[in-house]
């Protein structure tokens, strides 16, 4: 057996090697023969000695003084209380390459309290080379004993964000591989992955297939969020697959701007639990936006999270009550296809008012999810006051209790009673909506017994007088 690193120019020609063994498809042409120039070392060849020595043993690596002044900064960088750190592009030596690999490696493990890293605006390259230096995992010592230990290490890097508008396929297939067991030695320790900017990157399904096809195999990752502004149904479609054998994965946050209404249903049938009836049994907080997909196609969606939700919490409520002791019933709300789902979120701009009925409709505000976040860039006025009757309904579970309230645009379904008490959030933001929605709003905040802990409300034709009050 001859193993391989992943470093530098070579990850095309182990993607190659790695995902044609598997029939998980091809790389490119142009990355091949980049690839075929610069062959690959083998590992006993260059062993990892960022993990095996000490930081100032590692100063002897291959690199110039900036990029060697750089690594030492970022070995003693103070992270904030919360172990995050940034790597900002201006920061970033040019001379960093792949021969500084083991180097950067040996400088994030220096740096003890380092457990979230955060990548900005940097180049292509660079991003790759700091992925491959914080997800690929140390040799594990010898003994199965020792082994266990290093699985069971809190320490070291669980959560890397990748936030620049740089961030491609290429970034995203080395990822996918980093991702799987073969490459980590064992499960990769990272437990949350975002790749997103606020305006827009170069991520489109064809990085963020093989990217999310590593959860058939990962079993540590548990926050995930992409974004890509040419990401979409190829991606999900591989996402619900890879989620048919996945029991880890907890959140999902995913904008692709080329989402359609394929995407949406089968996003709906994974709330569902897919078609073996278990994918995304753990999942518990799904967001989904994008640009293409439409009204009725948000609709859809909408009840089927409701009706799931509901359904789930209502088998829950039964085996609780038929149960001997109330810790039995935990575990089968846990493993139940929609019953661990607790936040849900739809982003889009050009949808409006018929979503907001159809959430007011559903039942989505009261089927038993404590946090429910909302972008609907069309909604007017009209829309916003459904939703605000729906919330101040949410504060009379004693008076509707087990009836029915049929207003002039919807049909309010009852909270849940099992439910009621939960101290749940609401987010919403529109750019039509303004100063009525808002009024409406704040008389539905002012009641005192309503069951939200917090109302997030963003709209932008409200003026100035109206958000003072």
């Amino acid at each position: 057996v001859v193993a391989y690193s992943v470093g530098g120019g070579h990850t095309a020609a182990m993607q190659s090697l790695f995902f044609g063994a598997c029939g998980r498809g091809n790389v490119p042409e142009d990355a091949m023969g980049q690839a075929a120039s610069s062959p690959p070392r083998a590992c006993c060849q260059a062993p990892c000695v960022g993990y095996s020595a000490s930081w100032d043993q590692n100063q002897s690596e291959s690199g110039s003084s900036e990029v060697k002044a750089w690594a030492r900064e970022l070995a003693h960088a103070k992270c904030n209380q919360h172990g995050g750190l940034t790597i900002s592009g201006a920061s970033v030596p040019q001379e960093l390459g792949a021969p500084s690999l083991e180097l950067l490696r040996a400088a994030l493990l220096a740096n003890k309290p380092l457990r979230s890293l955060t990548v900005g605006d940097v180049r292509s390259g660079c991003a790759r080379l700091i992925a491959e230096a914080a997800l690929q995992a140390p040799l594990p010592p010898q003994g199965a004993l020792a082994l266990q230990q290093a699985k069971d290490d809190p320490n070291g890097i669980s959560e890397v964000k990748f936030i620049g508008p740089s961030s491609d396929d290429n970034l995203a297939r080395l990822l996918g591989m980093l991702l799987r067991p073969v490459w980590s030695h064992g499960a990769p320790a990272l437990k949350s992955l975002t790749i997103a900017h606020p305006r827009r990157n170069f991520l489109t399904d064809q990085g963020g297939v093989p990217l999310v096809q590593a959860l058939e195999e990962n079993t540590r990752l548990q926050h995930l969020v992409l974004f890509g502004t040419q990401l979409g149904d190829g991606t999900v479609w591989a996402l619900c697959n890879a989620l048919e054998h996945n029991s880890t994965l907890e959140s999902i946050a995913f904008y692709g701007k080329r989402l359609t209404g394929r995407g949406t249903t089968l996003l709906g049938r994974l709330v569902k639990g897919g078609q073996s009836g278990k994918a995304g049994r753990r999942l518990r907080e799904l967001v989904v936006g994008g640009t293409e997909f439409r009204d009725e196609d948000a609709c859809e969606l909408v009840r089927t999270v409701a009706s799931s939700v509901a359904a789930a919490q209502k088998a829950a409520s039964s085996t609780a009550s038929s149960a001997s002791s109330s810790s039995a019933a935990a575990p089968a709300l846990a493993t139940m296809p929609g019953g661990a789902l607790t936040t849900f979120g739809l982003l889009n701009a050009v949808i409006g008012d018929e979503v907001c009925r159809a959430v007011a409709a559903s039942g989505l505000l009261s089927c038993g999810l404590t946090e429910v976040s909302l972008v609907l860039g069309r909604a007017t006025d009209d829309g916003t006051t459904i939703l605000a009757n729906a919330l101040g309904a949410l504060g009379s579970t004693e008076e509707f209790a087990g009836k029915f309230s049929d207003g002039p645009h919807f049909t309010f379904i009852q909270t849940n009673p099992a439910r009621s008490s939960c101290r749940s959030h609401f987010r919403m933001a529109s750019v039509a909506a303004g100063d009525s929605g808002l009024d409406v709003m704040e008389n539905v905040w002012a009641k005192p017994s309503l069951p939200l802990e917090s109302l997030q409300v963003c709209f932008g034709s409200a003026t100035d007088g109206a958000c003072a009050r």
